[in-house]
């Protein structure tokens, strides 16, 4: 069983913090550069900004980073499309590592590699009503230590000194955020779930997740406003299916225009 899954399962608070690290926990971990982490793993998930860093990188779209490095599923408990590294060769490598071992985006890898072997977590407290919006105020960073089979344990590290070696930011603003609009979105999706919507409905709302949130940035604009904008449109538009479903009788009708009235894509 592995840290998240051992986390999952914790039957207290008390038991789940045990595992959780915070920035001035000690860890010991020494990286030796042989490439193990790049091969051999399936779990490593793209945000929006892991998107658009790579892309900007190698001068292509996001759409295009996703056609050639990731596959697109909709995730079986967030319910909401997920972008998921898709590993190449008999060695199941990533498709972003060259044929020399190194990392073609180094210098703009995907944060979940950039923290390995530690993971980062958003917990949610103070959530009084399951239907309430998710603010920031809900959420708390906490930090782990993933289970790992490289490198060597000689090196004794603080969270606050990885974090600074590799220019992760301490408050990470784009992780919190991204935070609050994916778990809105996933609360969204299930409650339209539970309410029985037609798949005509969820898929023209899952283009639009997937659109706004992954596909629609231009490299050639500063990342963090044209987020912002997704984000904007996105707690909006659960706002507005919440309003729609928390009567006894959801306006199921109202649901289906709604999701009619959503622009177009094409992803």
């Amino acid at each position: 069983m592995d840290i998240r899954e051992r986390i999952a399962n914790a039957k207290s608070p008390e038991e789940m913090e045990k595992y959780l690290l915070d920035l001035d926990s000690e860890f010991r971990f020494k990286c030796r550069r042989c490439g193990k982490c790049c091969k051999n793993q399936d779990t490593i998930l793209f945000n929006a900004r892991d998107i658009y860093n790579i892309a900007k990188k190698i001068g292509k779209t996001p759409k295009h980073v996703i056609e050639e490095c990731a596959e697109v599923y909709i995730g079986d408990s967030s319910r909401i499309p997920v972008v998921h590294m898709v590993p190449v060769g008999p060695q199941r490598r990533c498709p972003l590592l060259l044929p020399d071992g190194r990392c073609s985006v180094h210098d703009c890898k995907p944060t979940v590699c950039a923290l390995y072997p530690l993971g980062r977590v958003a917990l949610f407290q103070d959530v009084k009503d399951k239907d309430a919006e998710i603010t920031r105020e809900n959420i708390r960073v906490k930090y782990i230590i993933n289970d790992y089979n490289c490198g060597s344990a000689k090196k004794r590290n603080t969270v606050r000194s990885w974090l600074a070696q590799f220019q992760i930011p301490e408050e990470d603003e784009f992780f919190i955020r991204w935070n609050v609009v994916t778990v809105n979105l996933s609360a969204m999706v299930r409650k339209l779930e539970e309410n029985n919507c037609s798949e005509h409905t969820l898929q023209m709302l899952w283009n639009a997740i997937l659109f706004t949130l992954y596909v629609d940035y231009d490299t050639k604009e500063d990342f963090m406003p044209q987020f912002e904008k997704a984000e904007e449109y996105l707690l909006n538009l659960c706002r507005k299916f919440r309003d729609m479903t928390m009567d006894q009788r959801p306006d199921t009708d109202g649901v289906e225009a709604a999701a009619n009235d959503l622009e177009p894509v094409n992803v």
